[in-house]
């Protein structure tokens, strides 16, 4: 399975010194902008800046931060996420090029729960090279069929062939197929796919292997189901020949690209403003300049020749306190659902016989580490929420629980106590990965005077970001080799909800090498409600037994979790309209305005 963990995200984590800050946002609160200054102004050119290039621009495959910033305003989707309108950082499926969302009430779900009908709007037209075309409903079909291309595959391909029946069989044909221009069209257009159909030109029907509760939460992710013209078979995926030819739906196209360097948009002239339920498009333009780092951006920001961030690009840390103290609204801080950082363990570690096998152990590092200590280091209590459980509560919208009655702070004398119930009575030896970047690498040295005053006998092990994963996290013979025993990791998933963060990170049973199931662990009654929950018809089942599955986890100590981020941005102050989208990790460029 091809789950993502935005390793991508989380190699550009920003440096975080340590710091204390006592609020959790700019003057509007978390998670808040000025969206309710009412309409904007049209007109202007909103400049961009920020790290690095997309990761992926073609819509099969795009999946990340500047992926979705640029898609969003190029590319009209099925469903689109929205700010939620609370203070949870969540964001809501609305329709966007689909006339509703599907239900069993409307018709648009099967009483059985396994076939989506969705209906397309009348009138969106693709910005074609040849002129405006319809979009219709094969150009959907396209687009699912060209997510498993044998040229650039999508990453977040697991939750699609794990649901629409028949995705798992098309795409191993697909990778068999040569990877050239030819042999892929002719393998799309000629080779049919069970679970998805074109009924008519403006209805799709999506048919899944069980009911899912989260299935419309899939097929809103990304723009993977966003309809592709038939004129990206003319290239290979996402190659550069097929970047300098993206055919736009949304408000803007691309007037120039220059690559690692510059982006610019105008207005696209098919665009439909009437036909568009949530991009209202007021700048005539959209700047972006790659290439810069956060410092660089932020001192632009404040002086106002720059609007917005781009890209990773996020408030620098040593920036955030004087901002707070000036309750300067220009700062947003957000939350993605981001868990940094969290202690991964090796269940499959042969070291002190398999020491870390045994849930007296992980529960004592459990109650070994500060975590209050870990959140001071990343900024705070306006950077960091202390995590006593694995799932964030933005999730599933509940409190935390705290099934160990772990204290934010520690409990030394009951890690020593459960290391003796485990027959350690005399220490235990750690080996300790970490990350040479910050702020890995002080979160180290922390957790190591923790865990020595705990009775571990503490190993440093240090390693490159990028070896950090490749060589030693995704690495299976690395792992079952005793190479590392607990590390320091980090996890960003794709949506608010169970499946892409329990599934992937802790059912056991999906191991093998390159899992993000790091360390190995495997819970038979965790994995019984992982099924349950992933077979629930209702998203309250499936939460109920989500929340029973990470009550499992968190009991038998799986990893122990530190930390739930958050993310600083900012905006210059002719921005208005700015406000927190957890999907793309800052303000929504289609709905912003400039204020003269």
């Amino acid at each position: 399975m091809h789950y993502r963990s935005r390793l991508a995200l989380l190699a550009a984590t920003f440096a975080i010194p340590a710091l204390v800050l006592t609020g959790c946002a700019g003057g509007g609160g978390e998670d808040s902008g000025d969206a309710d200054q009412g309409d904007g102004d049209t007109g202007g050119t909103l400049m961009l800046a920020g790290n690095s290039d997309v990761l992926y621009l073609d819509p099969a495959a795009a999946y990340s931060a500047p992926d979705y910033q640029v898609h969003r305003a190029l590319t009209r989707t099925l469903f689109a996420h929205v700010p939620a309108g609370d203070d949870t950082g969540n964001t809501e499926i609305v329709p966007d090029l689909a006339l509703e969302i599907p239900t069993r009430e409307n018709g648009g779900i099967s009483e059985d729960g396994l076939v989506y009908t969705v209906e397309l709007q009348e009138g969106v037209e693709f910005d074609a090279p040849d002129g405006a075309r319809a979009v219709v409903a094969e150009d959907v079909v396209r687009a699912i069929k060209r997510i498993c291309n044998p040229v650039s595959p999508s990453n977040a391909l697991g939750y699609f062939t794990d649901t629409i029946v028949g995705l798992a069989a098309y795409c191993e044909g697909f990778a068999e197929v040569d990877p050239s221009i030819e042999a892929i069209r002719e393998y799309v257009e000629g080779t049919e796919l069970e679970g998805v159909r074109a009924v008519d030109e403006r209805t799709v029907e999506f048919t899944i292997t069980q009911p899912a509760a989260d299935f419309i939460e899939i097929m809103a992710l990304g723009v993977f189901l966003a309809p592709q013209p038939v004129e990206y078979l003319d290239y290979l995926p996402d190659s550069p020949e097929l970047r300098q030819n993206i055919i736009s739906t949304g408000p803007y196209r691309i007037a120039e690209y220059v690559p690692e360097e510059s982006f610019t948009l105008e207005r696209n002239p098919v665009w439909d403003a009437d036909l568009d339920p949530i991009r209202e498009a007021y700048v005539d333009a959209i700047e972006i300049s790659m290439g810069q780092d956060a410092a660089a951006v932020q001192q632009q920001l404040e002086a106002g020749t720059v609007d917005m961030q781009w890209a990773d690009t996020v408030t620098p840390t040593a920036s955030v306190p004087a901002l707070l103290a000036a309750e300067d609204e220009r700062l947003v801080i957000g939350s993605d659902g981001a868990i940094r950082p969290y202690v991964v363990i090796n269940t499959l570690s042969p070291n002190a016989d398999g020491a870390f096998g045994k849930t007296e152990v992980r529960q004592a590092l459990n109650f070994a580490i500060d975590r209050s200590a870990a959140q001071q280091i990343q900024g705070g209590p306006g950077l960091a929420e202390v995590a006593t459980q694995i799932l964030p509560p933005e999730v599933l919208g509940t409190e935390q629980a705290n099934v160990l009655d772990v204290p934010e702070g520690g409990d030394t004398e009951r890690a020593q106590e459960l290391l003796a119930e485990a027959g350690y009575e005399d220490g235990l030896p750690v080996r300790l990965l970490y990350r040479e970047t910050e702020p890995y690498a002080s979160l180290a040295t922390a957790m190591q005077q923790d865990l020595q005053a705990a009775g571990f006998d503490v190993e440093m092990k240090v390693t490159t970001q990028n070896a950090f994963y490749g060589e030693f996290l995704l690495n299976q013979d690395i792992t079952e080799a005793g190479e590392w025993d607990i590390a320091i990791a980090a996890w960003s998933s794709d949506y608010f909800g169970g499946r892409p963060y329990l599934v992937p990170m802790l059912d056991g049973r999906g191991y093998a090498a390159g899992s993000p199931n790091f360390g190995g662990w495997n819970n038979e009654e965790f994995n019984a409600l992982v099924d349950e929950a992933l077979a629930a018809e209702t998203p309250e089942a499936a939460n109920e037994a989500w929340i029973a599955a990470d009550a499992v986890a968190t009991e038998d100590a799986a990893w122990v979790p530190i930390t739930f981020a958050r993310t600083p941005v900012f905006h210059s102050e002719r921005v208005g309209g700015f406000e927190w989208n957890a999907w793309t990790n800052n303000g929504d460029v289609t709905n912003v305005w400039l204020e003269d």
